[in-house]
């Protein structure tokens, strides 16, 4: 097990809230970099930038190093999934705020925190806003606007790496580790459920690549998706699963022959 011998809040403007920013990483050597100086070249100076490393092995904890007098708290040992490294990150976390930009993913600009703290409402619960998609493996992107909230009953309607959650929810509600990806929409849903104030802001608040790991998590945010409604075990569903992942599976085909060019205009046409 590595860990910083340092734990310390970095607070400069003490009538400001603290933001809590959690990055959980886990052998991402070529992305963790980027992350990193995302957060700590915010322009907004009192934050909290906590690292969860799951024990990477590949040169990631000598990037983290390399920035750990920007660090409130890091530590690099193994952990029993996403969920499990986020909860360690919120028990450590001491803002009154916290959001997770976790390696790969990346503030779109330096101000971001300080956008943020001009527009949101006090009394908002989760704060919430579009995310920049990046399609790196097609050289594209597109801006996604969040649904309705409303929707949240069918779906997750806004990209986790865009919200700011009041930490005392997080600390109430951690999430659940049983979940392998949808432990966020797990956690939002429950806080709809429960009446919290959710706020959108008109902002790009983060990058997330889109371009990678879509083949391996398609079966299983379908699966966790519906064990959250509690539907996983009905014959419809199942039904209406298999087409969904025959049409998906066209789409990848599809989107490998296509030339790169009309492939670029049907992502961002989704982004509309």
């Amino acid at each position: 097990m590595r860990a910083s011998l340092i734990y310390k809040s970095i607070i400069m403007q003490t009538n400001n809230p603290k933001i809590t920013v959690i990055t959980v990483s886990y052998n991402v050597l070529s992305t963790i970099e980027k992350t990193i100086l995302s957060v700590i070249n915010q322009t907004y100076r009192n934050i909290e930038y906590i690292i969860i490393d799951g024990g990477s092995s590949d040169g990631t904890v000598d990037i983290i190093k390399k920035y750990e007098d920007k660090l409130a708290y890091w530590i690099s040992e193994p952990d029993n999934g996403i969920y499990d490294a986020m909860n360690k990150g919120i028990t450590k976390a001491t803002g009154d705020w916290i959001n997770f930009i976790n390696s790969g993913d990346y503030f779109l600009d330096n101000n971001v925190i300080s956008k943020f703290i001009q527009l949101h409402d006090v009394n908002a619960d989760i704060v919430y806003g579009n995310t920049e998609i990046s399609i790196s493996n097609i050289e594209t992107s597109y801006i996604h606007k969040p649904e309705p909230i409303e929707l949240i009953e069918k779906k997750m309607t806004f990209g986790h790496p865009s919200s700011f959650v009041k930490a005392y929810l997080l600390k109430e509600m951690p999430f659940d580790t049983s979940f392998k990806s949808s432990g966020d929409y797990n956690f939002f849903i429950q806080c709809y459920r429960k009446h919290k104030l959710f706020q959108y802001i008109s902002i790009v608040i983060s990058v997330f690549d889109y371009g990678t790991g879509m083949s391996n998590n398609f079966k299983i945010n379908r699966y966790e998706d519906a064990r959250i409604h509690g539907i996983e075990n009905k014959i419809s569903w199942k039904i209406s699963f298999l087409i969904s992942y025959i049409i998906w599976k066209i789409r990848v085909f599809f989107k490998n022959i296509l030339p790169k060019g009309i492939v670029q205009k049907y992502y961002k046409r989704r982004g509309l």
